[in-house]
Parts: structure tokens; sequence; C-alpha cells
């Protein structure tokens, strides 16, 4: 299954490949931080970090390639964008000065 990150950009519309809630939806994601989160869930992955949508060529945003493993698409996105959630939250702050 391939995620692009428009997938979980909540500055995209729908329409524009947004498939979560903005809720769980990061601002601009980055490829290391889903290829970080699909590991961290034990998830096979691959990235391209120079590939563009179909539909928005002119966005070279990249891709996640993941192991569905008989997972639904919806599950994997909204699992994805959680780990992302805790792994920002778990990350140190910068030392204040």
């Amino acid at each position: 299954m391939i995620v692009w990150l428009a997938n979980m950009d909540s500055s995209k519309s729908r329409r524009q490949g947004r498939r979560l809630p903005r809720s769980l939806c990061l601002e601009m994601p980055k490829v290391a931080e889903v290829e970080d989160a699909a590991r961290a869930l034990g998830l096979e992955s691959t990235s391209r970090s120079d590939a563009a949508r179909p539909s928005r060529p002119w966005e070279k945003t990249g891709y996640i390639m993941v192991e569905r493993k008989g997972k639904a698409r919806s599950f994997i996105l909204k699992s994805l964008a959680q780990a992302i959630h805790r792994s920002m939250q778990t990350k140190p702050k910068g030392k204040p000065s």
C-alpha cells in the first residue's frame, strides 16, 4: 500500500488527498517521520522522497510503501498518525536558553 504524505497532511483538503480527519493529521509530515512510525509499528516499509502524487505532479512530497498484512487502509493511516503524535510527545524539547 502506498501512503502519500498528503494522506496525513492537515493543510490539505479531502479533495487534495487527505484521508484522515484533521484532528489526527500533521502539518506537513516528513517522509522520515512516517517511515519511523511504520518501523515502530513493526510494518515493513520503503520510501521515496522525490515522488509526486499523480493528481498533483508539481508537489514532490514523496511516499512510503507499507505492507498491509490484511489490515484496512484507514486503520494503517490512523495507526501511523497516532505513532507520529506519540513520538513527537516523547521527543525531548530543545534546551532552554
